[in-house]
């Protein structure tokens, strides 16, 4: 079954304090040549694409290195580019906007004894709100290859740090990911 979830997210619980954690991520993105790929600040990282495989769905990786205990947490969540992200935000914000302006347009409307056709400017902004849902999902399916990409990347690049995960907990695959 394939969950509708904008962003999937996942977890991988270190053996190492994040402070450890973060330094051995520190020293690998200080070696690997194009960093423009592999990003880390504070911490924070992110994986990308190169760019001349991006499509219009194409995801990126952010992950946080967070305290638990003794140990850490690395917490992975796909999303779309900032750029898509960004858009498509403008819209679900437009688009609430005109549902909410419309209903209470509508409701002033039905209150002084007209017909509500406000409400159709509220029912259009919702139908467009549930087309601009499944069209992400759409792209989330089409991208799932990706998805995976970047997931093995991260696993590359916690290999490279020497970072031990006590256990994989999936909260999230990627679609498609197993």
């Amino acid at each position: 079954m394939v969950r509708l979830q904008l962003r999937p997210t996942f977890e991988i619980p270190l053996d190492q304090t994040r402070e450890q954690a973060m330094e051995a991520l520190q020293r690998v993105h200080a070696a690997r040549p194009r960093t423009e790929r592999f990003l880390v600040f504070g911490e924070y990282g992110e994986l990308h694409l190169p760019s001349e495989e991006h499509r219009l769905w194409s995801p990126h990786l952010s992950f946080y290195v967070l305290e638990r205990g003794s140990t850490s947490l690395l917490l992975g969540r796909f999303a779309p580019r900032q750029e898509i992200w960004t858009t498509v935000w403008i819209a679900y914000l437009a688009m609430a906007c005109l549902v909410f302006f419309g209903a209470v347009f509508a409701a002033a409307q039905w209150t002084m004894g007209s017909p509500p056709s406000a409400v159709w400017v509220a029912i259009g902004a919702l139908f467009v709100l549930g087309l601009v849902f499944l069209t992400a999902h759409f792209g989330q399916q089409r991208s799932a290859d990706q998805m995976e990409r970047l997931r093995g990347e991260l696993e590359a690049v916690l290999a490279d740090a020497r970072l031990t995960a006590t256990e994989r907990v999936a909260g999230g695959n990627p679609p498609g990911h197993r």
